[in-house]
């Protein structure tokens, strides 16, 4: 940016450049390297609270080299003067190093209501308590932008969902609100290969044997039931894969975290997952 709109602009609202490093450097006990909230030095706190800063704080983040955009929260303000500690995750997705420029504006999201998250494989679908799981992890993630990808640990597994859309903008926040959340089809679904017989006519008819017929004992063979097709086994249709049932979660202080609506066709169906779940985002 013009080095002069950056001097103007800090009258009017919180702008500063940092030097970048990621956060697992500090090896703290309280620094995450998940989530998307920063480390900040003291000063930038004493200038947001001269500036009166609603809260929770939020900050557009931006490569000053190639202008990449990102949003994130604060963690705290530890950092040494001059430096930004950011999350390893989110300094790829910038194209950061450590030691680059990166130029922080405070801003205002608005609250999330919808979010749609992409997984890249199947078996995040197979989490034994998904309603939890993203409670838990969404706590370190006080805004979401499309078409990021963000991650969610059970233990030592880890998940890496991308963010396909968020509503009512491309970047939410994701703090105090009733957010409905829906699941996009996994990177890595393939779509069902049906069984083919060996060999196959135009007609899709199978090839039956067409030599001629012989008993051991020589004794002619009946010819009752000789051209009577032999059973063809159904085939699955490939628009099947496209009738799965919608799986959402709501998040949210409209419900308790984990409740179900429908407890009892949940029962019926198979306790099916992502079905009208919701709970809170609030801390």
């Amino acid at each position: 940016m013009d080095f002069e709109h950056y001097l103007d602009s800090q009258s009017a609202k919180f702008t500063q450049l940092y030097r970048c490093s990621p956060i697992s450097l500090l090896k703290k006990e309280n620094a995450d390297d998940g989530g998307n909230r920063v480390i900040m030095p003291q000063s930038a706190l004493d200038r947001l609270g001269y500036l009166h800063i609603e809260y929770p704080m939020q900050f557009q983040i931006q490569n000053a080299s190639t202008l990449q955009t990102s949003h994130c929260g604060v963690l705290e303000f530890t950092a040494d003067e001059g430096f930004i500690h950011i999350p390893a995750m989110m300094m790829e997705q910038l194209g950061l190093r450590q030691n680059d420029l990166v130029l922080l504006q405070n801003t205002s999201l608005p609250k999330a209501t919808f979010v749609k998250l992409q997984p890249h494989t199947s078996d995040f679908l197979n989490v034994s308590d998904p309603s939890y799981l993203l409670e838990d992890n969404f706590r370190k993630y006080m805004c979401l932008t499309t078409g990021e990808t963000i991650t969610v640990a059970a233990g030592e597994k880890k998940y890496y969902l991308d963010v396909a859309e968020t509503r009512p903008a491309a970047a939410v926040c994701t703090v105090e609100t009733d957010c409905e959340v829906e699941f996009a089809q996994a990177l890595d679904y393939g779509e069902p290969v049906e069984e083919m017989t060996a060999m196959q006519v135009e007609d899709d008819e199978p090839v039956r044997f067409t030599g001629a017929a012989m008993r051991m004992d020589g004794k002619p063979v009946e010819e009752e039931g000789k051209n009577m097709p032999a059973p063809l086994v159904p085939r699955p249709s490939p628009a099947a894969a496209d009738e799965r049932p919608k799986r959402a979660l709501r998040f949210g202080s409209s419900a308790a975290a984990g409740s179900v609506k429908g407890e009892a066709a949940g029962e019926e169906d198979g306790g099916k997952r992502f079905t009208g779940k919701k709970y809170s985002l609030q801390d």
